[in-house]
């Protein structure tokens, strides 16, 4: 009777045998005469598996015998059982790489590894030896490749070999990663082309040197459509990786660098094909599921940690609770069938994560967040119950929630334990939290029955007990012969942060609001911001001061002009300062909407309707977004004005943007004579629109001055404004 089975290429069973032996395999018996495999027993791959896969890829039966020996011995130091559907793919992936023996692997590593470590130091390579010399025929595809590698030299790569192939890919490799960095992205989108390619490891170590070392330069590389990022995604294809022993540091280079749609159909693949997995990698992965909002990727990728079952990476190991504080960063409370609960903390808890402070921290912390004081006590009450310290983030987290609340008891509590805990009394960001508690009790809304001063100094007592006097003083915000009193706080006061200052610079105006004075600041202030100074300056990265200074400015008509000048020096940064005098960075932030809301109320407040709409107009070219308190502050300056009209308009403008009537907008409509009128006019607009049906809004003709005394002062006043509306360029 004949062999059923197929012959490849006329190879018969005595040369699949002599290339067995040759390469130590010794997997020579057929599968009729094969003992019948156990289930706990791992699979390899025999002589009619090979010819098997000889036969469909039309491949050397020498070829197949070496990957067969390297696939064979990975899958015995695994352990790992396969289906014949995975035994095949990991066969096909080891004969994809263009070095199935183990010395053009190892002759790669020599190699890589001395330009590495040369680049690493800065220096020439030590061990030239180590390095491939390209000889003639390397240097003609050398020059075939930088002259045209997307074109000449792919036609003669496509057309060459495989031997040849292996023999120019390392030479022309290590050339280009020394000497021609960008070139070196574009050999491999051409050499990782073919079916046969260079093994993984080694197109790894060619991208992980390239970013390490050239990404400043190539990170704006482009080649059509490529990039850096779509050359790691094209030439690190999830479809060619091995299935036993793939490279994991390779596969999270991919992880980090493919984008998403690659990140989602690799994580398919590995689970498809059975493909194996570090904890390291599964952690990879849900690192960027938690990055890309997935919880429930993130959560798939760590059901892997149990499986690897890795001793260093237990379900309380450093390195998993780490990577489930960033998940948790996400939880949500949702209400179900069993109450009120969180969505993501019973699921870890239930695959037998078991949190630590850290985690619970994160746990409290958005507990709070939810506005459910009792989900938090339940929390607390929990972190109490396992004996977890608490350290400064959980007090903080407690401060911020009582602050918040308004609960002036419970911070009162807090403050008193922390007091009773020396590491926590210093600690800076503490300090900030209780010193911003103590702003919003005393100075943010003064009590009509306190002292302005009493409240300033008492703010500037606590200030004292931990940061540095001399910034305020140089900010003209303290008497030049003030001397802090002596305290029992750090022997060496800490420069204060930018909390710290804004919380003093915001009571000062609070408690001490000459118009003479907030001028004079305001100067100093933007001297200090020129010069770099290491705590002023940081300031303008923020708004949050200037808008301090412009409701200090808005008190008075006489700081109109101030408030202008203010707004155009948020726009025009070019005489600023980079960096301070200590090397920090800044960004200087530009106008907010906040901010040209509270310039547009100043000139509500002063009553000048017609420099009002000239805001607006520059709001409109800054493409400026109205929020709920422009449009009470607009509503407040047209019902001041009494202009019923514009008042109706406004409202109706208001809430086509989706923004309703509440508890301010009311209480500027108190100021109209005939508030009746309003309504007649809304009901009017309601029914009788433009033929378009629309309504020009906002409209306002300017406004006669009213005091001709004050004629001089607003023709300033009006040409500081021009000025403003020159420096606003229409966004295109």
């Amino acid at each position: 009777m004949s062999d059923p089975r197929p012959m490849v290429s006329g190879v018969g069973d005595s040369e699949y045998q002599v290339a067995t032996n040759r390469y130590g395999m010794g997997y020579g018996k057929s599968k009729s005469s094969a003992q019948p495999r156990r289930a706990s027993q791992t699979p390899i791959i025999t002589s009619d598996k090979m010819k098997k896969v000889a036969y469909v890829r039309q491949a050397d039966p020498r070829l197949v015998a070496m990957a067969a020996e390297r696939v064979n011995r990975e899958i015995l130091n695994k352990g790992k059982n396969l289906t014949d559907r995975g035994l095949y793919l990991a066969l096909a992936m080891r004969m994809n790489s263009l070095y199935t023996r183990e010395l053009g692997l190892r002759q790669w590593k020599e190699a890589y590894g001395a330009i590495h470590k040369a680049k690493t130091h800065g220096r020439e390579v030590l061990h030239k030896s180590a390095l491939p010399n390209l000889r003639e025929d390397g240097e003609q595809l050398l020059a075939l490749l930088l002259d045209d590698c997307q074109g000449k030299f792919r036609e003669v790569w496509l057309a060459m070999n495989r031997p040849t192939r292996a023999q120019a890919w390392q030479r022309l490799a290590i050339w280009l990663l020394q000497n021609n960095p960008a070139m070196a992205l574009e050999f491999l989108l051409v050499t990782t082309e073919p079916r046969d390619k260079p093994d993984l490891t080694m197109v790894v170590d060619c991208l992980a040197y390239l970013e390490r070392f050239h990404y400043e330069e190539l990170q704006d590389w482009t080649n059509g459509a490529h990039t850096f990022e779509s050359v790691v995604a094209t030439s690190l294809d999830p479809r060619d990786w091995p299935i036993i022993s793939p490279p994991q540091r390779g596969i999270r280079f991919y992880i980090r660098r493919a984008g998403f749609l690659g990140v989602y159909e690799s994580f398919r693949l590995m689970n498809e094909r059975g493909t194996t997995m570090e904890a390291q990698t599964a952690l990879c992965y849900m690192n960027q599921f938690t990055q890309l909002n997935d919880v429930e990727y993130a959560l798939k990728a760590l059901a892997f940690i149990p499986k690897i079952n890795d001793p260093g990476f237990s379900m309380d190991s450093e390195g998993v609770l780490r990577h489930c504080c960033k998940l948790l960063t996400l939880d949500t409370v949702e209400d179900n069938a069993a109450g009120r609960n969180f969505r993501i903390l019973p699921r870890l808890l239930k695959m037998g994560v078991q949190p630590d402070r850290d985690m619970m921290n994160l746990v409290l912390a958005n507990a709070y967040k939810t506005g459910d004081p009792q989900l938090g006590s339940d929390m607390l009450q929990f972190m109490k119950n396992h004996h977890h310290e608490f350290d400064s983030y959980t007090y903080l987290t407690l401060l911020t929630d009582a602050v918040s609340r308004g609960d002036r008891g419970r911070v009162d509590e807090l403050v008193r334990e922390v007091e009773m805990q020396e590491e926590l009394q210093n600690n800076p960001y503490i300090f900030s939290k209780i010193f911003h508690a103590h702003f919003t009790f005393t100075a943010k809304h003064i009590d009509p029955e306190s002292d302005p001063s009493g409240v300033f100094y008492s703010m500037l007592d606590m200030y004292n007990r931990i940061h540095d006097i001399t910034p305020l003083k140089e900010l003209l915000l303290l008497p030049p012969q003030y001397t802090p009193p002596p305290t029992q706080g750090l022997e060496v006061k800490i420069p204060p942060s930018p909390v710290s200052l804004f919380l003093m610079i915001s009571t000062f105006f609070r408690c001490r609001n000459r118009i003479s004075q907030v001028h004079h600041m305001y100067d100093r202030f933007r001297e200090l911001v020129q010069q770099g100074h290491p705590s002023i300056a940081p300031l303008v990265e923020t708004d949050h001061v200037y808008n301090e200074f412009l409701i200090a400015f808005r008190k008075s008509s006489r700081g109109l002009r101030s408030s202008i000048r203010l707004v155009e020096d948020m726009l025009d940064t070019s005489a600023m300062p980079k960096e301070t005098t200590a090397g920090k960075p800044l960004k200087h932030t530009a106008p907010t909407p906040r901010t040209w809301t509270i310039l547009l109320s100043a000139f509500n407040y002063s009553r000048r309707p017609d420099a009002a709409e000239k805001i607006k107009e520059m709001m409109a070219k800054h493409d400026v977004e109205y929020n709920q308190v422009t449009w009470n502050t607009i509503i407040n300056g047209f019902a001041n004005a009494q202009d019923i009209t514009a008042t109706a308009s406004a409202i109706k403008k208001m809430e086509k943007e989706g923004f309703a009537i509440d508890h301010y907008t009311m209480k500027s409509l108190r100021y109209l004579r005939d508030p009746e009128r309003l309504w007649v006019a809304i009901e009017e607009m309601d029914e009788a629109l433009d033929s378009d049906g629309t309504r020009n809004l906002l409209t306002l003709e300017p406004a006669s001055d009213a005091h001709s005394d004050q004629k001089e002062h607003d023709e300033l006043v009006d040409n500081g404004l021009e000025k403003l509306e020159s420096k606003l360029k229409p966004k295109m």
